[in-house]
Order: C-alpha cells, then structure tokens, then sequence
C-alpha cells in the first residue's frame, strides 16, 4: 500500500539513504471505518453501544501509538521506524506488530499499551492485571505477546531469504501516570517495559549491546523495501463483522457543523435545513464513508441515491470536480474513491 509512495530507491547501488519514519501513524482501517459507522447509525440503533464501545478502545491504543510515535522522533535518522505492520507468510500466517524499528546491527519490535491506574505484571500466572478505581481487570501478557511476535518475524525473515538479525523486545506504556509492579523476585522483566519518557534512552542501551553491523546497506534497504511491499493491513468488512443490513446506514449528506442529516445541494453547495450551515464540499465525507463501508468505488447512480440529489448532470460534474480516477464510460463508468479515504 506505501511502497509507491515510501519505497527505497538506492538499493541497486547500495548507497547511503537518509530515512527515519518509513512507515507513519496512520489511523488504521478498523478505526475509520467504525467512525464512519457510528456516524451512519441512528443513535437508537441496536448496534450503536458496542460500536461506540469498540471505537473508544481502539482511539485509546491508537493515541498511546501515536504518542510512542512522537517520541521516536527522537531517534536519529539511521533508525528505519514501521507503524503498524501485519506481515504475513505461507499465504494466511499473518502476524501484527505496533511498532518495528530496524537498523543495520539490530532491530526492536515494540508493543504499545495505554493504560491508565496501576499494571501489575504478574508472573506465577502470567498475565498482567489492570487495577482501575477499584476494579481489575486480566489481560493476555503482552510480553508473551512480543515474544510471539518475534518468532513470527524471525520466520518471515527466513521466508524471505534475509539475514538473521538479532530482535529485541519492549513494551512501552504511552500513559505517563501509570504505577507498574511485579510479583516480588520478577524485577528484571523491568528491562523489557519502559515508559515513554525513558523509551529512547532504552533504545540507546540496546545500541551499546549491538555494535556489530549485521546487515549491509544494501541488505537493510531490501528489507526495508520488501517490509513496506509486503505489509498488508487489516481491513475487516465492517458491516459483515458487526452483523449490520446495508439498509440500516443512513443516507444523504451530513452537516459538518451541527452533525445532522439535513443538507441539500442547491445553486452549486450544500446548506443545512437545521442550522442554516453552508459548504461547497460537505459531500466528500459521504462519499468516503460510502467507501469505508460498502465498497471503494460508485457510479453516478449510486452516488445520486446516496447523496439525495436527482440530476444526473448536475452529479456528473460534482463527480468529475473531483477528478477521481474511473474505469467503464457513460452510464456505466465506477469512480474510484480510495484516494478520499485517509484525507
């Protein structure tokens, strides 16, 4: 999906490459597409409560991501940095990592959790157990988790004929009010958990521990490239996973101001019949929610049901305005819509 974009174009050569983030934060497919649910739900809808519920857990891990993001700014530009990787071999073992950071003597697969309240990491049942305003809560040991992680990649490496390369796992807690503990003699799995404050100077400690270079320039920018080539991120189909008839989405175009569904297009922009709201382009959201949800391209048919408007010229040139690209012609032309998905 960024290869085109975000490819290495030294490796022929083998020359020295400025690079840092390859891979950003990016809201991942999951979240956009339960906030374009949510947003085409009415609120009496029987859905909507764990929808809401789902949304808010995966904005929790995806800020706590994006702060561990911010403070890998830091690292100096050798570093090679993934968001959000789902890597995959023998054609269905797909794994997922939060972050992965590779340089030439080593890499790090970090696991991210944004937890508020006291983490105990306890060891006799591993596990680690969350005590918030009273309550606890048990979830899987995310140590056991990065340690899995870093078998899998270890495997997808040796698929993919690349050197063995030393991996190194941390679990960083984006929350800096957190309390951790362990069970009493388990403090050395403090090695492996760091706070975001304390995150780069862990970093800087695995650099002392592996100063011999494991991988050339021209072998790092292999992977880096095959890395991005073969990431292949989550995209559930939404409305099968939660069970939702197509015909249950609201249809027409929202208002961005007041959030209700009242706006019709007259003399060349939308206006709000509820709060008087006026925009040129208030439709672009209904299109990419069009996408999100039920597929990521539409005809001028489709796009006149879903956006209440009956001229079909009138539909054709706002289409066109957008210069979206399109295959088939005349009745029977599909614009594509993924390039409104992440703007």
């Amino acid at each position: 999906m960024f290869a085109g974009k975000m490819g290495i174009n030294k490796e022929a050569k083998g020359e020295g490459v400025d690079i840092w983030m390859l891979k950003p934060c990016e809201r991942p497919m999951k979240m956009l597409k339960l906030e374009a649910l949510s947003r085409r739900l009415s609120a009496s809808h029987p859905k909507q409560e764990r929808i809401m519920n789902d949304l808010r857990k995966i904005r929790t891990g995806f800020n706590g991501e994006r702060s561990i993001g911010k403070e890998l700014k830091n690292l100096p530009k050798e570093y090679r940095v993934f968001h959000d990787l789902r890597l995959g071999y023998d054609g269905s073992r797909y794994f997922q990592m939060d972050f992965l950071i590779i340089t030439r003597n080593y890499g790090i697969i970090i696991e991210v959790k944004n937890f508020a309240g006291t983490l105990y990491f306890d060891r006799t049942y591993p596990q680690l157990i969350r005590t918030k305003d009273g309550q606890e809560q048990a979830y899987l040991d995310p140590l056991i988790q990065v340690d899995v992680q870093k078998s899998r990649f270890n495997d997808w490496l040796t698929f993919h004929k690349f050197p063995s390369l030393p991996i190194e796992t941390l679990i960083a807690n984006a929350n800096s009010n957190t309390i951790i503990r362990t069970t009493p003699g388990f403090t050395p799995i403090f090695k492996k958990i760091t706070g975001k404050e304390t995150l780069i100077s862990k970093i800087h400690t695995l650099d002392e521990k592996y100063s011999s270079k494991q991988l050339t320039q021209r072998q790092s920018n292999r992977l880096s490239n095959t890395i991005l080539q073969k990431n292949t991120p989550h995209n559930p189909d939404i409305l099968d996973l939660y069970q939702i008839d197509e015909q249950d989405l609201l249809k027409s175009v929202q208002c961005p101001e007041c959030s209700a569904f009242h706006m019709q297009y007259h003399w060349g922009k939308w206006s709000c019949s509820h709060c008087s709201y006026a925009s040129k382009d208030a439709h672009i959201k209904t299109l990419r929610d069009f996408a999100l949800l039920i597929k990521p391209n539409i005809t001028n048919k489709q796009a006149r049901l879903l956006l209440q408007i009956d001229s079909i010229d009138i539909m054709q040139r706002m289409l066109s305005a957008l210069e979206l690209p399109y295959s088939g012609q005349f009745k029977n032309r599909a614009y594509r819509l993924d390039g409104l998905i992440h703007e």
